[in-house]
């Protein structure tokens, strides 16, 4: 599988003493992102439409973005389990602003802000929207394909 790209996921979770918001930030170098650029019109006139598919190998490097300490991915529901996910990564989609966020920005990108501000500040920053497990073929070929806007 061809992997030239890097990204740095962001795991969005909430404090539970502070009630703010947390960043678990994951560099997963060696990816696939597949970028497309569009606008669609609708009653309210343009709305962007940029959308992005990124191919992560299983095999993929994963690395903490602060400590560069190595990372494992667990499924989204172990990951929410964890009091300390500090040596883990996940992939979930879902809404903005729940404690089960993860979107992604091309790049390695170390940034404590919040989803839409990121969006105002860097190009490139996606939102998860699917995520299909392909485990099947060799082991090089088994990757997670993940859909985002």
């Amino acid at each position: 599988m061809y992997t030239p790209h890097t990204v740095t996921i962001y795991n969005v979770g909430e404090n539970p003493d502070t009630l703010e918001q947390e960043y678990n930030m994951t560099f997963l170098r060696g990816v696939f992102l597949d970028r497309r650029e569009a606008a669609l019109i609708e009653k309210s006139g343009l709305r962007d439409a940029d959308a992005a598919t990124l191919f992560i190998p299983f095999s993929v490097d994963a690395v903490d973005a602060v400590t560069g300490d190595k990372k494992q991915y667990i499924s989204p529901k172990a990951y929410r389990q964890l009091e300390d996910t500090s040596g883990y990564w996940t992939l979930e989609p879902g809404g903005l602003g729940s404690g089960a966020d993860s979107f992604f920005v091309k790049g390695e990108v170390v940034n404590y802000l919040g989803y839409g501000k990121m969006r105002e500040l860097y190009d490139d920053v996606y939102d998860i929207t699917t995520i299909d497990t392909r485990d099947f073929g060799s082991a090089g070929m088994q990757h997670w394909q993940v859909g985002a806007r």
